[in-house]
């Protein structure tokens, strides 16, 4: 607790800070960002919320003063409790910390509300996010900030980086959505065309297998005619003839 104190103290008095203005820039605490720079991978993405200068004008710290001492907490807790690295983050952390209370808490907060569309979140390197964390304390310094600037139009989204990044996944997931529905649908439409073609080929090889058996499945009928009965009947025809020429005789 009392070395918590006396570093607030030291940041205070060093800052000079009264009736909401800024004092003069801490060379000494600065001078650490490029410590931070070599000690992290300069290919080392560190995630920030922030607004361009060109578009919150004279609000730019009051509105990325907040966004950026989140982004450096999470950073910060990354690295162990006993890192010197940990140790140099907090200091900057309890630096923008001390420059927010000198603000009023409702003005800040509906600045940062009027102004929420504008935001963007970013992966910065490390180097370029330390020169945005040292660009973003030395302008806090000078007391040139203030709640008096107006919001330019909110832009459409899908004009922004991104609005684009969210459309494309948009159209992803409407793509997903639509296979989704066409692949069961395909496979039901394959399924019918495989059962109306397996009926197909049933009935045409019923039809080949009668028509290959008719022949054979054709009932034969057998007439046996008595041999006596033919004999009869040819011994009968010259005794007729007899009778008739001693009758006519």
């Amino acid at each position: 607790i009392i070395s918590t104190t006396c570093v607030l103290l030291g940041l205070f008095s060093s800052l000079h800070l009264c009736s909401g203005k800024f004092g003069t820039p801490i060379t000494d605490d600065v001078s650490k960002l490029s410590v931070l720079k070599q000690n992290i991978p300069s290919d080392y993405e560190i995630p920030v919320g922030y607004i361009p200068k060109e578009v919150a004008g004279t609000c730019w710290v009051v509105l990325n003063i907040y966004p950026l001492e989140r982004s450096l907490e999470k950073l910060a807790g990354m690295f162990g409790a006993m890192s010197p690295n940990r140790d140099d983050i907090n200091v900057f952390v309890t630096m923008l910390k001390s420059l927010r209370l000198t603000f009023d808490h409702e003005e800040l907060e509906t600045a940062m509300q009027v102004f929420q569309c504008h935001y963007r979140e970013k992966s910065l390197l490390s180097g370029l996010y330390f020169d945005y964390t040292r660009d973003l304390l030395l302008a806090a310094t000078q007391g040139t900030s203030s709640f008096s600037c107006k919001p330019q139009p909110c832009l459409n989204h899908r004009q922004t980086a991104e609005g684009q990044e969210e459309s494309r996944k948009y159209r992803w997931l409407k793509s997903s959505s639509l296979l989704l529905v066409l692949i069961p649908f395909t496979a039901c439409i394959v399924l019918i065309v495989w059962q109306v073609k397996s009926g197909r080929n049933l009935i045409a090889c019923n039809t080949s297998n009668g028509q290959t058996a008719s022949p054979d499945m054709i009932p034969t009928v057998s007439v046996s005619i008595p041999l006596q009965t033919l004999t009869h009947a040819d011994d009968s025809q010259p005794m007729g003839e007899a009778v008739s020429e001693h009758e006519s005789g």
